[in-house]
């Protein structure tokens, strides 16, 4: 009778902290409506369409970061359940992270912290974004906010300053040299320590090829030292930016959240 009691308070205090993060998240997309955020980023000079990216980078962006993206989108329990699960466990290895919807409402809503409730708030508002725009809109809506290392925000912005050219032109390994930089554009900076951007790049086409996303021609093609990486004499002369968090930015155009993002 003891256990059943526990049981119960145990399910009821679960059940009220996701209601709980799905009022936070409530609160956020209301304030700021992600239709509002990204017409507020196509307002920018540097805003990149989506006819504007190069097909490579669509293909293998999507391919390395998130291959599910196409075939998940939607809002339901069996969704929000398997969010909270197969990017994190699959066949005993942990796999891709989070989700390009999930990575877009922690940049935009979140950013900062790392508790299950502020994963579960997460969870609550890419269910949101899912609903209020298509998925050509978020993936150039993620594309245009990420942080790609020594100062750069937005992908046009890191096309010119690491090659010199406009997201439309970029080569097939240009375009998976992107896919693999968001992973540590700080800690793998490709100008300042080009050899642990090459690991980190190996490491994440071979989890690719055993996931059977790439083909082994493709791993051998893409795993060679790219001719084409950014020389450290030029690179860090172009284009340098503010370094400031996409959430900071947004603060300053659109005032601070009344009470704490996260908990």
């Amino acid at each position: 009778m003891q256990l059943k009691i526990i049981l119960i308070c145990f399910l009821l205090f679960l059940l009220i902290y996701v209601f709980a993060a799905f009022l936070e998240a409530q609160y956020l997309t209301k304030k700021r409506p992600v239709e509002l955020l990204l017409n507020w980023r196509k307002s920018s000079p540097d805003f990149c369409s989506w006819e504007n990216i190069s097909d490579s980078l669509k293909k293998y962006f999507i391919l390395i970061e998130d291959p599910e993206f196409y075939m998940r989108h939607g809002i339901g329990l069996e969704n929000i359940v398997r969010r909270g699960t197969s990017h994190f466990i699959k066949k005993g290895q942990v796999t891709h992270g989070s989700t390009i919807s999930q990575q877009l409402a922690k940049n935009l809503y979140l950013h900062f912290g790392r508790t299950i409730f502020r994963k579960i708030t997460e969870l609550f508002i890419c269910l949101k974004i899912e609903r209020r725009l298509s998925n050509k809109e978020i993936f150039t809506f993620y594309l245009n906010i990420l942080y790609y290392g020594n100062n750069i925000y937005g992908i046009s912005n890191a096309c010119e300053y690491y090659f010199s050219k406009k997201p439309a032109d970029l080569t097939p390994n240009q375009a998976v040299f992107f896919a693999c930089l968001i992973a540590g554009p700080n800690a793998a900076d490709p100008v300042h320590y080009p050899d642990k951007f090459f690991r980190l790049k190996k490491r994440k086409l071979e989890n690719c090829f055993r996931e059977g996303l790439i083909s082994e021609e493709e791993l051998r093609f893409f795993s060679s030292f790219p001719e084409d990486m950014p020389d450290p004499e030029f690179a860090p002369a172009i284009c340098r930016t503010e370094k400031k968090p996409v959430i900071q930015m947004i603060n300053e155009r659109f005032g601070p959240f009344q009470k704490q993002e996260t908990t």
